[in-house]
């Protein structure tokens, strides 16, 4: 071996003392040569190992495409079983009921529910699956906004003390005054709570009202909430049915704690009985 300018001549000899042409190689690799086989076993062995994960993650794969198969399979075979004459004799059956109410309400001059030709004459044909599905999609919307959006139920779960329309002075007991909520007897303090979805457009003293909350409702009603002792929302903030909205109280024109409750519809002021239950 010689060493000239960073680079070394080496030369193998055989048992018979038969040299082979001498070869020259950097310095480098002579003096660290363990560092460099190791470092080629480790890059062998890494090679090794992403050979293994990529055989490994491949046969995972097909054996989650065999299950998928075999799901897709059995899905295929249960729909294949479902009757649909039966499912088409069900939704005829719906759509001649949707013909014979249309035929009523016609009868009335009133507009027909559904029509299976927009803009023409009624027709007595049968309606596709399609229009029937999309017909009782409109109307679960419309029941579920006007769940939302109209009164109904208790703003606090109480006896009415006090009902809708005339009643005597209750400072007095003299006269006939007009009432128009109902009062509900609570304890002070008592939670109050929303009866719809809306939007707040009042909350502080009005007059006999004493501390108060107006919820308007977005579909011709508003809410009143009088006598509170602790107003809990803002005006402009947007409340769901069952929000707390105050504490009940004794503040305005009041003989003790109770709630006073109102419906206002389309401006008019309408008996919240009639809102109490479905």
């Amino acid at each position: 071996m010689n060493r000239k300018r960073n680079r070394t001549t080496v030369i193998f000899v055989n048992k018979n003392q038969n040299s082979s042409k001498p070869i020259q190689v950097p310095t480098a690799y002579v003096v660290h040569w363990k560092k460099y086989i190791f470092g080629l076993l480790s890059l062998f062995l890494i090679l090794l190992a992403s050979v293994f994960y990529l055989i490994r993650n491949n046969s995972n794969i097909e054996l989650a495409k065999n299950k998928l198969e075999v799901a897709l399979l059995k899905s295929k075979n249960k729909l294949s079983v479902i009757d649909t004459s039966s499912l088409k004799k069900h939704y005829q059956s719906i759509d001649k009921k949707l013909l014979t109410i249309n035929k009523y309400l016609k009868a009335r001059g009133l507009k027909p529910i559904l029509t299976g030709n927009e803009g023409g004459e009624e027709s007595d044909e049968v309606l596709s699956s399609e229009e029937i599905s999309e017909f009782y999609d409109n109307y679960l919307s419309k029941i579920a906004y006007n769940v939302a959006y109209t009164p109904m139920g208790y703003p606090h779960l109480g006896t009415i003390t006090s009902g809708y329309g005339h009643r005597e002075n209750p400072f007095t007991g003299e006269n006939v005054e007009t009432h128009k909520g109902l009062d509900i007897r609570a304890s002070y303090g008592d939670l109050v709570k929303s009866t719809a979805n809306g939007k707040v457009i009042f909350a502080g003293k009005r007059g006999g009202y004493g501390n108060c909350v107006v919820i308007k409702h977005g579909n011709g009603f508003e809410t009143y909430y009088g006598h509170l002792s602790k107003i809990l929302v803002k005006e402009g903030e947007n409340v769901v049915a069952g929000n707390n909205i105050g504490k009940v109280g004794s503040t305005g024109r009041s003989t003790g704690p109770h709630l006073h409750y109102e419906v206002h519809q389309n401006g008019k002021v309408v008996n919240p009985r009639s809102f109490l239950t479905l």
